[in-house]
């Protein structure tokens, strides 16, 4: 399954990052619930803003779709879309959010996420439109996967903090420290 892959390696990415950098934080996977309707899969807690984050992770292959659809790519339950209530959960939590979306281009061709700040995702689906277009995603924040692994940098890093949704915003924060 490769959401349940992508999922366990932005966990793998972002701990790494953290391990590497000696800075503060988790990253885990938030577990489905039967019965019950998930709201976002991957957190991330530190005590830090900047890093107090959910992650929803949705998996594509470019070559069969164009975006990411509100009806077809997220749950429904009842009348209510997944986003509706990540939103509500976002806004009481007081987490900043993304929409991880993993680009599968097919055997032999490099995989590519890309970080959406949540906002981009609450706008689209707020304002009625049908999707996420191919342009909303591939202008945010992305990372190539390598030898079979996802390794953010801190550039990377740096950008996630320059969109997130809420203050403070401060790269320094997320930078390795230096002895």
């Amino acid at each position: 399954m490769p959401g349940q892959t992508f999922e366990r390696d932005m966990v793998h990415a972002f701990n790494d990052y953290f391990e590497r950098c000696k800075v503060k934080a988790i990253a885990y996977r938030h577990y489905q619930m039967r019965y019950q309707p998930q709201l976002f899969d991957v957190l991330v807690d530190s005590r830090r803003n900047e890093l107090y984050l959910a992650m929803e992770c949705k998996s594509i292959d470019t070559n069969s779709v164009s975006g990411l659809y509100f009806k077809k790519h997220f749950s429904w339950k009842g009348e209510v879309c997944q986003v509706e209530r990540e939103n509500t959960w976002l806004e009481r939590a007081g987490r900043n959010a993304f929409l991880v979306v993993e680009a599968r281009r097919g055997k032999n061709k490099r995989t590519t996420v890309f970080f959406v700040p949540w906002r981009i995702v609450w706008y689209s689906f707020s304002r009625g439109y049908p999707s996420l277009e191919g342009d909303q995603i591939t202008y945010c924040p992305a990372i190539d996967k390598q030898g079979g692994k996802y390794l953010i940098e801190e550039d990377v890093m740096e950008q996630l903090v320059k969109t997130l949704d809420s203050g403070p915003k401060q790269a320094s924060k997320v930078k390795p420290r230096r002895r």
